[in-house]
Formats: C-alpha cells, structure tokens, sequence
C-alpha cells in the first residue's frame, strides 16, 4: 500500500508539471523555484545532484533544536544515536560517524576514535565521550547535505557524503537597514527544553558585528509511557530512560571591517559547551548488583561535557582581476574537548558506608556543638559494666553509637567555627584515688587552634591530666569520646575522567573566477589549504569519598605513629587512619599515542556551460594527509607499559622474574622492551589522495532537466584504528601502521520536472566502497621470547568492499500553480529506497573457532553482510497553507517508515550466540553449547540483528501566525497520533556486550527506554526589530 501512495501521488505530480508545462507559453523564460517556507529561490540550473540545502528560515519553521531535528524531514539520512551521549555524526549511503564528513564554516569537526577495538575495549562501558561534536541550530545559515562520496567539499572521511554548515553573518540581516535585533523563546515538553536566544546585528560605516547568544536547558528524553514505569527499577531491566540535566551554551560573534568596497577583514570567535550530568540508572555493572540488582542506592553519577571553541581571521578581497574576482584568505584555530566524567559510589542513606540510623547531627546554638539525636534532643550514658546510650525516647541505642576518643581527632577549623565550644562525654576518671571512679557526663570543651605547616588551620580539645597514682613518672589522662555514628561517614567513590581533545589550526585560501570563452560561461573556483591537526586522550581515575557526611568531613584523622599523634588532613578520620586516603589516582595516562596530522590539499573547479541546454560541472581535488606520532616518554601522559611491552617484540627472557608469565616491569630489559614496541609503533603514515567530481547536465526542454554524476571519496584511517595498542589475557590489540584508506566512488542520474514554484526530481544512484577496515582476529601469539604466555590479538585491516544502490524521489508542488483559487496550498514528498551489502570473499578471521567444530555455519558465514547503517525505506509527505503575505501558515509532516527487515539487519555477535559445538576450556571435551533464548521466547538461529523497528507512520502538524510584522508565534504538534515506535537507529544502539545501552537480552525488558517519544509539543515566540 505504501508503494501504491508513493506512485499515485509522486507522479500525479509529475504528470501535472508535465502536462502544465506543454500548455503554457510563460514557462519559457523560467529557471526559478520558489520553495515554501525560505525568502530565497531555489534555481534549477544550479542544484547538484543529491544536494539538499536547508536554510535558517527553514529551520526556524520546522522548530528545530538539533541535529535530529535538522534532518526529521529528510530522507536517506539520519543521525547515529549513542544513548547517554546524544547524537554521533549522521549515517548516510550504508557508512556513518567518521565516514560522514562534517563541516562548520570550513573546518572538519572532530572524529570519534572509530577503530572497532576501540568500541569494543571502551565505547561500551561508558567510559568515554566518543561522539562528534554537535552544532547549535541557531548559529547556522545554511547547512548543506550532500548525498554520495564527497572529498571534493570534505576531504577525508566524506565516503557516504558531508553535512556542511555555514554560520550567520551580520551582513545576512543589514540588508537594508543598518541594525537588527530579535529575542526567541522557546519550550518543547519531549526534554522539558527551554531556549533563550538573542541575535545582535549593527552596522557603523565601515564596520559590522553579529553576536547569537543562546541558553538551553533540558533533561532526558522522555520515551513512550515515561511517566508509567517505575523510576525505582535500575540496571538493564529498566524501562524508563536515565536522568539527566542537560545544558548547552553557545556565542557566535563575528566583526566585521570593510575600509573600501574591494577589502574586508574579518573576525569570528564561535563558543559552545554542552554539559550533562545525571545518573546511569540502566547501567549494568553497579556496586549494589552484588547485593540487589532491581533497587537503587544511586551509584553512577555522569558529568559529561562537550567543549567547542573557534577563532576565526579572514581577509577578502573583491577586485576583480584576470586572475580572480574575489578571493578568501582565512586563519582557523579550532580546539574540542569531549570529556566523560563518572563517579560510582553509594549515594543514599541505606548505603552501608553512611548509616545513621539515630539521625546524629551537630547543633551549635548558644555557642556550644552539640551532638543531637533525630529528634534534636542530647544523648544519656551510663555505666554498667559498660556504657549503656540512650537516645531522648529513652531506647538502647548503643549498638548504632561510635566512641571517639577526642585524642584520635582533630576539628577541621575550615569546616567548624573553632572559637565556639565543643560537648563531649567525659568519663572523668580522675577523681577517685587510683583512678577508678566513673563519673559519666557530658561537659563543654574549649576548642585550641593550631596550624599545620601549610597554613591549615585545626581545633583540639584538652584532657584534664595528673600524674599516674602507680607512677609517678607517668600521666594519667581523662577519658573523653566524641559520640558519633558507627559507619564511615562516606562511600569510596570510584572515578573515571577522560578526556578526548581535538585541536586543529587551518589556513585556507579561495578563489573564484567568471568569465566566457568562445561562447561558453564558465564559473571558476580553485584554492587550497593547510591544516595541523592533534588528536590526544587524558585520562585521570581513581578514587576519593563519595556521599560523605559530616563526621567525615568535619574532623581530621590523628595518624599514631611512634606514639605520636599528628593531624593528617589527606586521610578519613577513620579510627586508625590507615589506608583511608581521602583521594588517590594513578596520574594522567592515555590508551591512544599522541598523534599530529597534517593536512595539505589543492582544489580545482569549472562550472561551464556550451550551449543553453548542455553544461559540465568538472572538479578535482588533490590530498596529502600524514600522520606524525610523537609520544614522548616521560613527559605525555603516560601509556601504561603493560599495553606496549611484547606487542610488537617479545618481551626478553632476562625480564621474567618468579615464573613463566610474570614479569619485573622495573627491570632494564623490561623498560627497553617498552621503548623498542613504542618505537616500532611510531611509524609516521601518508595518504595520497586525487578526488574528483565530474557532473553533465542536459536542459533538452524548459521543463526538465537531465543530470549525471560520478564522484568518488576516501578515508584516511584515524589514529586511533592505526596506533592504538593493548594487551590483555582475553583481549589483546597489535597496531597497523600499514593500513590503506578507504574508497568510495559514487555513480548518479536525475531526472527533475519543473514548471513555475513547482518540481519533481527522481535520482537512481549506486555508491561502491573498498577497503572498509574492520577488526580481525589473528589467533594466539606469543608475547616473550621463551613463549611462556600466548595472548589473543586482533588487529584492524583493510578487507571488505561494498555496494550501495537506490533510488529517490524529491517533489514539491505549488497547488496554485495549477488551480489559482488554491493559491498558498502546497503538497510535498520525499522517499529513499536503498539496498546494499558488504562483500567479503572469505569467512572473517573471527569465525575460526566456530567454523572448525561447526562446519554448517560455513555458507552462513560466507554470506555477504547487510549493511547496519543502512535506512529502511523512509518516505516523508508533506501538505501545507500560506495565507497571503504570509500572516499565518500551517504545515502537516507524514513521515512512513518501513519495518527493517531481518534479511537486512546483522548482528556482530550472532557467532556467539547460536546453538554450537565448542571447546570446554576447562576440560578439553567438546560440548554443545545451546542457542541464546532472546526476547522471552525466541532462539538465535541466524545473523539477523536482536531488535529492529517495525513499520510506523508519525504525523506532525507545526503552525505560525504573525499577529504583527516583528512578532511570531510558532507551535507544533509532533507525533500528533501518540504512536508507539521504535526508530532503527536507536535499535541499533542497543549492544550485547558492554555496560551501557544495554536489556535484558533474554527476556527483552528494558526495550521502552529505547522508544522515541509520545505525542508531544513544541512552543516558539520571536521578536524581531
């Protein structure tokens, strides 16, 4: 039935435009299309083949708020989901994340470190912030999708096309007057989001400014049914999605100075920081799963934080030579900091490390800190053969009661005011003659202030003293307790603090040229840049107290030593101070080398036309990228010795120590085995690329319009996929300086019909890849040179080839043009149907094992692989009004998605999941190890991937009204039917393995976190002046 409505109404369409066209005479002159919704008009002659170009004002319209937003309409494209971290780059063609490029105001954004190694060692515990940085929508102009291999705008990494963003400019609202000012504000209620942005444009004679500041603030997605599940529930079952407060700042300023009209200098610094901080409640590996999995005590605390900083310098010089009309000379310093932060630690007041269950706190009222029970009343003692506490009810509290003896603890002077007094229980022991009379009672103590040797100040209190009645020659002291609770007063908190930096600096320079040539037009642009980028990782974990209290944090720890006492500050005043430091970490270290690529390119390009119905787009792009490792033992953050001894050279025998397998990491041998790997490894790479995009295009009629295009792209490997290197017992990593890039070559023909305001274009394309690098399994190796211990090592390499094809259809029809009485109606459609699969010609390394006690599996593991990043058909309809002059407007948005079918979906891990014949590691026999039960009740038999979408319609109505010309309102409806769905990119987030993103494999619960959203609403107000 889908495919029924595509064809009726697509090409009722078409036929519409056609049949129009024949009949009318105007159409001759006509080149323009006015879309709906944008100021500016779209011209036929200059739209690329798949090309899309969205604008602000569209934007604006749409309500967008990010990068899902950007492309909710769109099709073939989507954004990658992470879960915890948002959004990562955008899937395109069959590739995503890094084989995406993305571009702000020329320069590339950062990469995430893609290597699969990396993903499996890292990405799945949470452990870092491995996205691509986002963009604020506010900021942007115009961004730019392009469809297919594209290094010729991009350079490495554009293999399934590119997102180009363009930020505002001043001179985008002085059209006409020489200021502009607008505030915005905004809610949507699927993330609680509120938005403040203010735009500031100005002009004063020869110079102009532009600043866009813009605030949000927002928590978690709420998926379908947030409010019925029970937010109690933790770990992999929980059903309801994790909490977060989210915010994101961003400036863009930029000014501007034209001294005479053919020179401009220019200058834009663009910020942004996106933080979040919240719980991972569905994570699955947790201090309190050991003792019950299904309730909270609050242990994984997130504090991410995304950092973007942009400095621009431009210089523009518009005379018009033989050599150039205008030309560019731009000065880019970007840095990017992607930091995941995580603390796991008990955080309620069950947790076993902070139990008070009388309630204990301080009271400092006239001038004396007392210790006071849960009903603000003192405690009573007395003695039995014991002491014996109660609370003020008069109840036996003794067992929840601490002695501390007030000599084993100090008064933290910057925690407690120690000019006041303190009430302690004193057994004053010193009345009687030997020393033996219990006189138990509570007194106040004046508070001596003391200074340690680095200025910190500390109270003590004094205990009455005589000399001892057995003898003399000794002291006798008053027993005194500060009475606190039993528990620690804190919880270890375990912490992780990684950081991902990316900084780049990039010169650019750009020139373009108009001129005709025996009767043909040409538009000549050509340039070239250089860029330095670094890419390095800082790690810092440890541990340090965690929901701490205050007698943990009110007193300082009195470390015995030599039957001395000594006020140590950097421990818990636990009773004996031992190993209790407050805070301890290993010191900054990195999995990932230190590596600067350098970058330098030359482009060139014609866009001429012979005749007035042919014309060539020929363009052409030359790359050299290299990869310079530079870690320098000592002095970078340090890669634990462990990760580099043996990978590459064994570890000399000399080195062993105590047996076969251990090792004297201080050993000489040890220390040059480290350093001969690290130098084995540091292998400087190049990559040498020659892009081009060659494009034809044929006007045989004033009503359609023929075009062809071949294109190709590449990938340089990342670092990470080259350098990256680690060892483990049940995982271990061997780096691969020798790896090739990535290939990809796209081939494309569309057809567009156009008559006045309206068109239909229909592309059939085919994108081919090679050399896609994947993870492959090289057996066991052994790691010395006696080879006492074999390790498993996998390695990245160059093996699969792939094949995308397709086809898509892009209309919009201007129902006035064909009837006048329904003037400002409008009808639009969009659909992408694509198909494809890797291709490998041998089973993968990784399926050995397998293939050797189950010979069945050979066909299935020699089947080519589907493509996960691949859509499943998706088409948007859209039917919209503008009243005249634009005063009030309504836009309805009917996105239909097909279900994703099981023959197109793969599961990584399904090797390890299905019925099979295997080794017990234990005894050597071969057992029968049984198929994983999925879902509740189903088996995994084949590759096909764990959960994938099913087929859903989701309709969205968004409406604006200008009561004025400066203000407008602008509201939406989304998912107006409240339909339940799940959408395959967030089905393809969740893993089997790992700690994050995670259900319940086996029964299925946990899925509904993963829905998108119920039906909800979206609010705008802007006013302009």
């Amino acid at each position: 039935m889908t495919n029924f409505r595509l064809n009726l109404l697509a090409y009722s369409v078409m036929l519409g435009l056609t049949a129009g066209a024949v009949y009318a005479n105007e159409l001759e002159q006509l080149q323009e299309i006015n879309v709906s919704g944008n100021t500016e008009t779209i011209n036929v002659k200059e739209k690329k083949v798949g090309e899309t170009q969205i604008t602000a004002k569209k934007l604006s319209k749409q309500q967008a708020s990010d990068s899902r937003d950007l492309v909710r309409y769109e099709t073939g494209i989507s954004v990658v989901e992470t879960g915890r971290t948002g959004a990562s780059g955008y899937a395109v063609r069959g590739v995503d994340e890094n084989r995406v490029g993305i571009m702000v105001d020329g320069l590339r954004q950062a990469e995430t470190l893609s290597s699969q190694a990396f993903k499996e060692l890292f990405e799945g515990y949470g452990n870092f912030n491995n996205t691509r940085n986002d963009i604020e929508i506010e900021n942007v102009k115009t961004a730019t999708i392009t469809k297919g291999a594209d290094s010729l705008k991009s350079g490495s990494g554009a293999l399934g096309g590119s997102v180009i963003f363009d930020t505002k400019d001043a001179r985008d609202y002085l059209i006409g007057k020489d200021h502009y000012f607008s505030v915005k504000r905004s809610t949507q209620s699927m993330n609680s989001q509120d938005t403040m942005s203010l735009t500031a444009a100005g002009r004063y004679k020869g110079f102009d400014a532009l600043i866009v500041h813009t605030e949000r603030n927002s928590n978690e997605m709420k998926n379908y049914g947030y409010e019925s599940y029970d937010d109690k529930v933790v770990g992999i079952k929980r059903e309801k999605t994790d909490p977060y407060s989210i915010s994101r700042n961003s400036t863009l300023v930029k000014l501007g100075f034209e001294p005479t009209e053919n020179h401009r200098f220019s200058v834009a610094v663009d910020k942004s920081t996106l933080k979040t901080d919240g719980q991972d409640l569905s994570y699955s590996l947790r201090p309190s799963s050991y003792v019950n999995t299904e309730t909270s005590q609050g242990e994984r605390f997130i504090h991410d934080k995304s950092k973007r900083e942009n400095i621009q310098f431009s210089y523009e010089n518009f005379t018009q030579t033989p050599f150039w009309d205008h030309f560019k000379l731009t000065y880019s310093s970007q840095k990017i900091k992607n930091k995941a932060r995580s603390d796991e630690y008990c955080a309620s007041a069950n947790c076993a490390g902070v139990l008070n269950p009388q309630g204990l706190h301080l009271d400092d009222s006239n001038g004396v800190y007392k210790i006071l029970d849960k009903d603000n009343k003192e405690l009573t003692g007395e003695y039995d053969w014991g002491t014996t506490y109660k609370n003020s009810r008069n109840e036996d509290v003794t067992n929840d009661i601490f002695e501390r003896p007030v000599e084993s603890l100090s008064i933290d002077c910057d925690k407690l005011d120690c000019n006041k007094k303190f009430r302690v229980f004193s057994a004053n022991k010193l009345d009687g003659e030997y020393g033996y009379t219990e006189n138990y009672k509570f007194e106040d103590r004046r508070i001596n202030i003391k200074t340690l040797p680095n200025g910190k100040k500390y109270g003590q209190l004094e205990l009455a003293s005589r000399p001892s009645p057995f003898d003399s020659t000794l002291t006798q002291y008053e027993e005194a307790f500060y009475l606190l609770p039993k528990s620690a007063g804190y919880s270890r908190n375990d912490y992780n603090d990684r950081d991902l930096n990316t900084n780049t600096k990039q010169f650019n320079f750009d020139f373009d040229k108009s001129f005709s040539v025996i009767k043909t037009d040409h538009a000549l642009r050509y340039g070239g840049l250089y860029s330095e980028t670094e890419k390095s990782m800082v790690n810092l974990q440890g541990y340090k107290g965690g929901n701490v209290q205050w007698w943990a944090d009110d007193f300082i720890c009195n470390k015995l030593e030599n039957g001395i006492r000594t006020p140590s500050p950097q421990y818990y005043p636990t009773s004996d101070c031992t190993g209790k430091l407050k805070e301890s970490n290993l010191g900054k270290t990195s999995y990932l080398i230190p590596v600067k690529t350098k970058n330098h390119a030359f482009y060139l390009g014609d866009n001429f036309t012979v005749t007035n119905w042919l014309g060539f787009d020929l363009n052409y792009r030359y790359d050299n990228v290299r990869h310079l490792p530079h870690y320098r033992l000592g002095q970078d953050p340090e890669i634990p010795r462990g990760l580099l001894a043996g990978t590459m050279i064994p570890i000399p025998d000399s080195a062993l120590t105590g047996g076969n397998g251990w090792y004297n990491y201080n050993h000489a041998d040890y220390i040059k085995n480290v350093q001969d790997n690290l130098n084995a490894i540091q292998k400087s790479t190049a990559f040498k690329h020659h892009s081009y995009n060659l494009g034809l295009n044929l006007d045989p009629t004033d009503w359609l319009r023929i075009q062809f295009k071949y294109s190709n792209g590449f990938r340089a490997p990342t670092p990470d996929e080259m350098y990256i290197t680690f060892k483990h017992p049940q995982f271990s990593l061997l780096p691969n300086t020798n790896l090739k890039e990535e290939k990809a070559k796209t081939k494309e023909i569309a057809f567009t019909f156009y008559r006045e305001r309206s068109y239909f274009t229909t592309n059939l394309f085919q994108t081919d890849y090679k050399n896609f690098i994947d993870l492959a399994y090289l057996g066991e190796r052994p790691i010395d040179q006696s080879k006492s211990s074999y390790y498993p090592f996998y390695q990245s390499l160059n093996r699969d080839k792939a094949k995308v094809n397709g086809i898509e259809i892009s209309t919009h029809l201007e129902i006035g043009d064909l009837i006048e009485k329904l003037e400002g109606f409008h009808l639009g459609y969009k659909l992408t149907y694509q198909k494809g699969r890797i291709k490998d010609g041998k089973p993968l390394e990784g399926y050995k094992n397998l293939l050797e006690h189950n010979p069945k599996y050979m066909n299935m593991a020699l089947q080519d692989q589907p493509m996960n990043a691949l859509q499943p058909t998706t088409s948007v309809y859209n039917l919209g009004y503008d009243s005249p002059n634009k005063i009030w407007g309504l836009d309805f948005y009917i996105t239909d998605v097909s279900a994703k079918k099981a023959k197109d979906s793969f599961n990584p891990q399904w090797h390890s999941m299905i019925e099979r014949q295997a080794e017990n590691i234990n005894t050597g026999a071969i057992e029968t190890v049984p198929a994983k039960t999925v879902n509740g009740n189903e088996k995994v038999i084949d590759r096909r991937a764990l959960w994938r979408n099913k087929h859903y319609t989701v309709i969205d109505a968004i409406a604006y009204w200008k009561p004025i010309k400066n203000l407008t309102f602008t509201a939406g409806v989304y998912n107006l039917t409240n339909q339940k769905y799940l959408t395959w990119e967030s089905a393809r987030s969740i893993r089997t393995i790992g700690t994050i993103n995670r259900i319940d494999t086996e029964t299925g619960i946990g899925l509904n976190r993963f829905y998108a959203p119920g039906r909800n609403y979206r609010a705008s107000i802007q006013l302009e002046f």
